[in-house]
């Protein structure tokens, strides 16, 4: 019975460990489709003051090298949604230093 048991078991835990190597290769599949893709594009609105400026471009940079944004046909664009005169110049200082953002009034 205790071998019986064991063998049951054994085989339970072999069809999940089957199971997830086939969702593994679906998965791979399915991304290569997305690795395919030649252009990305990231809109983003913005508004507000300057002292939470800093942050949303550090979080829009990480977001950024997260999509590999900068390669090939990819760009982010940052809508002016009613930002401050000093976070504007913030936004506008950004994009200088980074070729592939686009800033844009709304």
């Amino acid at each position: 019975m205790l071998l019986y048991a064991l063998w049951v078991l054994i085989s339970f835990f072999a069809v999940i460990g089957i199971l997830g190597c086939l969702i593994g290769i679906l998965e791979m599949l399915s991304l290569r489709k997305v690795h395919s893709m030649r252009r990305i594009s990231l809109r983003v609105t913005l508004e507000g003051e300057e002292e939470r400026m800093e942050y949303l471009l550090n979080t829009l940079s990480l977001i950024a090298d997260r999509l590999q944004i900068g390669k090939n046909d990819t760009f982010l664009e940052i809508v002016d949604g009613g930002l401050s005169a000093a976070a504007r110049g913030k936004v506008l200082l950004y994009c200088e230093k980074n070729p592939w953002v686009l800033f844009t009034d709304e």
